[in-house]
């Protein structure tokens, strides 16, 4: 099994379990956990000892999306943040590894799922969630769109207008609304969380793996067939979004803690 510095893999018999591993920082993305998961999730497909995944975060949160503080250099360059390179380089790969994967990939939400972090949960093929769970659609919180797929998945999972609903207040969404919602498929008691989602796990390791493998590839190919240009439409939306006024805004303001002052325009 492969070690990682933000990810760590174990297997026990048909299923990898895999931890994003920062939880000082709620599990958000530095510059290496994407590229790790891309790996992880590469070795998985390429694996037949593996026949389904769990995905879940260490401590207290699933995953917090980007970490402001680890891209804050980006904000001071005179090219600006560059943010669609940055999902072109880091978010893109990610997203098409998990849904190339032609085995099951399971969330296990024990804490906050929140901008990226959250549209990676909703990439998965299925979701469980503790109690304490949430999803925030935090991208609006700092003037800027969904990435990751969140522009395809979450309208998929819930519908146009919850989406909008969702995506543009960047509310937060409480494991039973979430689940009430579409967002995910199960909810349970914390501490019964990763009982819940390995034993699930482990029922779909012993199901036919290529007969599941090819119904993703026929559910990708029905419903997520737009899927690379939609996030590449999402790369470039959000360039633009990026050098707004208001993403600045946003970003200073979280950075010094303080609520955001928006203009409303670029």
């Amino acid at each position: 099994m492969k070690s990682y510095e933000t990810v760590l893999a174990e297997q026990d018999g048909g299923v990898l379990l895999l931890t994003m591993n920062r939880p000082e920082v709620l599990n958000a993305f530095d510059h290496r956990m994407p590229f790790e998961l891309v790996d992880a999730f590469t070795s998985a497909g390429n694996d037949p000892s593996v026949r389904c995944v769990v995905l879940t975060g260490a401590g207290r949160g699933f995953n917090a999306g980007a970490d402001l503080e680890g891209v804050r250099a980006r904000y001071d360059d005179p090219r600006g943040p560059r943010i669609g390179e940055l999902v072109r380089e880091r978010y893109i790969p990610l997203v098409l590894a998990l849904r190339r994967l032609e085995k099951p990939v399971i969330a296990a939400l024990n804490g906050v799922a929140a901008g990226a972090g959250s549209s990676l949960a909703l990439a998965c093929d299925l979701r469980i969630a503790s109690e304490r769970a949430s999803f925030v659609q935090a991208f609006v919180r700092i003037g800027l769109i969904p990435d990751t797929g969140g522009t395809l998945f979450l309208p998929l999972l819930v519908g146009l207008g919850r989406a909008s609903e969702l995506a543009f207040s960047g509310e937060r969404v409480g494991a039973q609304r979430a689940l009430e919602i579409g967002l995910v498929e199960r909810v349970v008691p914390a501490d019964e969380l990763m009982p819940a989602a390995l034993a699930w796990a482990h029922e779909l390791a012993a199901l036919p793996t290529t007969a599941i493998g090819l119904t993703k590839r026929a559910f990708n190919a029905a419903h997520l067939a737009r899927l690379e240009e939609q996030l590449e439409l999402e790369a470039d939306l959000m360039e633009q979004a990026g050098r707004t006024a208001d993403h600045r805004e946003g970003v200073n303001a979280f950075l010094e803690k303080r609520p955001p002052v928006y203009i409303g325009r670029g």
